[in-house]
């Protein structure tokens, strides 16, 4: 009988034993909590326990997870932390192979405990089974509570690890959930900038390019191909940009090229640009190398529609010639009776002249050599005349200026002669003081002498109601920096009080009549040739203009 129920015995413990060491596939993907609970809920029905508790660290350094269960005649409402602060003292491997009576912490009385590490290390955690028997635990409970503890222990490192890998994933997940997020955003944010730099390129008309000279790839923006007028799906090429090159300038555009492809320096350059439908453009291509670790280098830059901006100072151009005409032609008709007066003078010496010759040839013996001489000073007279028409026709001409190298002396008597009348009217006396040996400029004659002409009229009307001297004196001189300085001084009524910076703006003017654009047009005159003018005030009274116009014929 003995036998029979040792052997009763010893199969209960093997099918305990292996309802154990099975938990671990109930365990596979649970929590820790659930492994704790399937633990307890286990050992207390296999092994009849007043009560079963256990304590697990928490891997993220929060509060421990606590888990009991309690015989079916225990108190429900006791907390597992009730229950792991009354068996605080006694939670530690040490107490593992012995019996231990204390209090019971979920009733009255003692009871017996034991307790076992789960796992492989103390700090995972601790299971403490207790009972009321006397005999508890015996061999096989002690035994069968050693394995149960080692194999959650196993679970709980699984569950653990399982637990680690799916908090890195849904870390990962969120990180990349957060960079998709970012990068989104980015492109987002790229796109709509690639759309305003495409609307700024399509309103400015300037197109950007990259060229890599190794490999001959080139890229172009949207507005590049809108400029050359391709197709955007035509591959950019050189030989494409040589095709749109004017006949013209094509021998430049490939030159450029060349070079920046040998050198892999900065270019610049302006070039015109033949459409397929016969129209013109004017593009300017600005490009800064790049060059990497290899040595290889890279071309970015900007071509520019300056085709607008071309047609504009054309226009300007264009109507400042037509204003500088208009201006002339006013100040011309102001001179109309000195210059009626100027062509009256050897007119009517010519009449003189050849009455004096008819009266030498009439006599009854003809004086032939005094007849002769008559008809020289007629000639002479009559040259004089038509000189003076013809420079004043040259003055009245529209024409297209012309630059070429002169004297500025020779402009300056050429304008003393033609307004000497005007002076003499006005009792203005001229006083000149011209350099000797002053190098030629490259000039337009008739602009120069357009300068002039305003100038000298302006000092004449300065002084034409003064009382006392009044001095015109014309200066010309060497100058710093290769250039030429020319004076006219006046002893007239100077310049507007608190206004001598104005008096170059257009339309300002103190002429009860005029229309303020005559010094206006003088100082753009000389600035075009590369010079300035400027004016000053005399004391005691009167005004010095000054201008200045450059030697370098390279200038221009």
């Amino acid at each position: 009988m003995e036998s029979t129920a040792e052997i009763k015995r010893l199969q209960s413990c093997i099918n305990d034993l292996i309802s154990v060491l099975a938990l671990p596939a109930i365990w596979s993907g649970g929590e820790s909590s659930q492994i704790l609970g399937t633990l307890l809920d286990v050992v207390l029905t296999m092994l009849r326990l007043d009560f079963a508790y256990a304590r697990l660290s928490d891997a993220s350094d929060g509060p421990p997870i606590e888990v009991v269960r309690l015989g079916d005649h225990r108190n429900s409402f006791v907390q597992p932390q009730q229950i792991g602060q009354a068996l605080d003292r006694w939670l530690t491997c040490e107490q593992t192979a012995s019996r231990i009576m204390v209090p019971d912490p979920a009733g009255e009385g003692e009871v017996s405990i034991a307790s076992f590490s789960l796992g492989l290390q103390d700090e995972v955690g601790m299971l403490i089974a207790g009972s009321r028997r006397v005999d508890f635990p015996t061999e096989v409970e002690r035994l069968l509570l050693r394995v149960a503890a080692n194999q959650a222990g196993i679970g709980l490192q699984e569950a653990r690890r399982s637990g680690e890998q799916k908090r890195i994933a849904e870390m990962l997940e969120q990180r990349v959930a957060e960079r998709t997020k970012r990068l989104t955003a980015v492109n987002d944010e790229l796109r709509r900038s690639e759309a305003y730099l495409a609307e700024a390129q399509r309103l400015s008309r300037t197109g950007s390019f990259g060229w890599r000279v190794s490999s001959g790839e080139i890229i172009w923006s949207e507005e590049s191909f809108r400029i050359f007028q391709y197709d955007r799906t035509t591959t950019p090429t050189m030989e494409l940009v040589l095709q749109r090159a004017h006949p013209e300038d094509a021998a430049l555009v490939k030159q450029t090229i060349e070079r920046a492809s040998q050198d892999g320096k900065d270019f610049e350059h302006e070039c015109r640009l033949l459409m397929p439908d016969g129209s013109v453009k004017h593009v300017r291509v600005v490009a800064h190398a790049l060059s990497d670790e290899t040595g290889s280098v890279e071309f970015v830059g900007a071509v520019m529609d300056v085709t607008l901006a071309k047609q504009a100072e054309e226009a300007l151009r264009q109507a400042q010639a037509d204003l500088e005409h208009v201006s002339l032609v006013t100040t011309m008709g102001e001179l109309t009776a000195s210059l009626a007066h100027e062509v009256n003078q050897p007119i009517a010496a010519a009449v003189t002249n050849a009455n004096a010759c008819l009266r030498w040839l009439t006599r009854d013996r003809p004086d032939v050599e005094e007849a002769r001489q008559s008809a020289s000073r007629i000639v002479k007279d009559a040259t004089r005349a038509g000189e003076i028409i013809s420079r004043t026709r040259l003055l009245f001409k529209k024409r297209n200026w012309k630059r070429e190298l002169m004297d500025v002396n020779e402009v300056i008597q050429e304008m003393i002669v033609l307004l000497r009348n005007e002076a003499t009217r006005y009792n203005v006396s001229i006083r000149t003081e011209l350099a000797a040996d002053l190098p030629q400029v490259m000039a337009d004659r008739v602009q120069l002498q357009q300068v002039m002409m305003n100038l000298i009229m302006n000092s004449i009307d300065a002084m034409k109601d003064m009382e006392g001297t009044r001095e015109l004196a014309i200066r010309s001189q060497r100058a710093e920096d290769e250039q030429l300085l020319v004076s006219v001084t006046d002893t007239g009524v100077g310049l507007p009080s608190q206004q001598t910076d104005r008096i170059f703006n257009a339309f300002f003017t103190t002429k009860p009549y005029g229309i303020g654009m005559g010094l206006r047009i003088c100082r753009s005159i000389v600035e075009s040739h590369d010079g300035r003018l400027w004016a000053v005030d005399n004391s005691p009274r009167g005004a010095s203009f000054h201008f200045t116009v450059s030697t370098k014929a390279e200038a221009y």
